[in-house]
C-alpha cells in the first residue's frame, strides 16, 4: 500500500540536496507549488542508518532497504528484515535500473541511488 513519505524522506531530501547530489527540490521550492496534485508514496520509516547489505543480514535497515525496493521497483518486495534470495534478486534488478554493478549487495552506491529514486519516485518500470 502506497502511503505518504514523512520527516524522514524531507530529511534525506535535505541531506541529499545539501550534499550535492541534485534534482531535489527545496522545501520552498516545493511549497511554491503547493496546487500540484498529492503523488501517494510509500512510507518508508525504519532507520536511516545504512550499513551494507547482503545475503543473510537481517534487522531495521534490511526493512529499510526492503521498503524502498519495494517503492522502486513497483514489485512485492517481501518486507522481513531478512536479507534472502528475493531480497538479493529485487537489489540485482534495482542495480541493472540504475546502471551500478549487478553484485546483489547494498552499499555505499546503491543506497545513494536507491534514496534518490526513492525520494524523487522513480519507478524502474516507467
Amino acid at each position: 500500500m502506497r502511503l505518504r513519505r514523512t520527516a524522514r524522506a524531507a530529511g534525506l531530501a535535505t541531506a541529499t540536496a545539501l550534499l550535492g547530489f541534485g534534482g531535489i527540490a527545496t522545501q520552498a521550492q516545493a511549497s511554491a507549488h503547493t496546487s500540484a496534485p498529492t503523488i501517494q508514496r510509500y512510507e518508508c520509516r525504519y532507520t536511516p542508518d545504512e550499513p551494507e547489505l547482503s545475503l543473510g543480514s537481517r534487522g531495521v535497515a534490511v526493512k529499510q532497504a526492503q521498503c524502498q525496493l519495494d517503492s522502486v521497483l513497483d514489485r512485492h518486495v517481501k518486507v522481513d528484515g531478512k536479507f534472502g534470495p528475493d531480497t538479493e534478486s529485487a537489489t540485482k534488478a534495482f542495480q541493472q535500473c540504475a546502471g551500478l554493478a549487478r553484485d546483489g549487495i547494498i552499499g555505499e552506491n546503491t543506497w545513494r541511488e536507491l534514496n534518490y529514486w526513492w525520494l524523487n519516485d522513480i519507478d524502474c518500470h516507467r
